[in-house]
């Protein structure tokens, strides 16, 4: 179970990870209370940008790709060379999502259920 190669799995070739903000675990906080103690992402790292290399050592132990029920996972935005990526969820099932990051002809999908 690894943040990191669901991440890693999710890039595109030749996709450059730029940035990574971490935000709090599950949504609104309100999943808290289910934060693996202690928590892998320390909350003076939450809400600031960090590189690639600085996120790795907190995205063990936990993954992107949870089950239904409450959100186990970060809440993330992630920068890359070609798109922004980030967690979407749908009764707690969560997985990475991303758009372009610059406009470009594409058909957008439509995450949910």
């Amino acid at each position: 179970m690894s943040a990191i190669s669901d991440l890693q799995e999710f890039l595109l070739p030749d996709e450059k990870i730029e940035g990574i903000v971490f935000g709090e675990w599950g949504y609104d906080g309100q999943s808290y209370f289910d934060e693996p103690n202690p928590p892998p992402v320390p909350k003076d790292k939450r809400g600031i940008v960090l590189t690639f290399d600085e996120a790795q050592q907190y995205m063990c132990g936990w993954t992107f790709n949870g089950n239904l029920g409450l959100p186990n996972c970060y809440s993330a935005y992630i920068w890359t060379n070609k798109r922004v990526i980030w967690v979407t969820q749908y009764d707690g099932s969560t997985t990475l999502d991303s758009a372009p990051r610059h406009p470009m002809n594409i058909m957008p999908d439509m995450p949910g259920g």
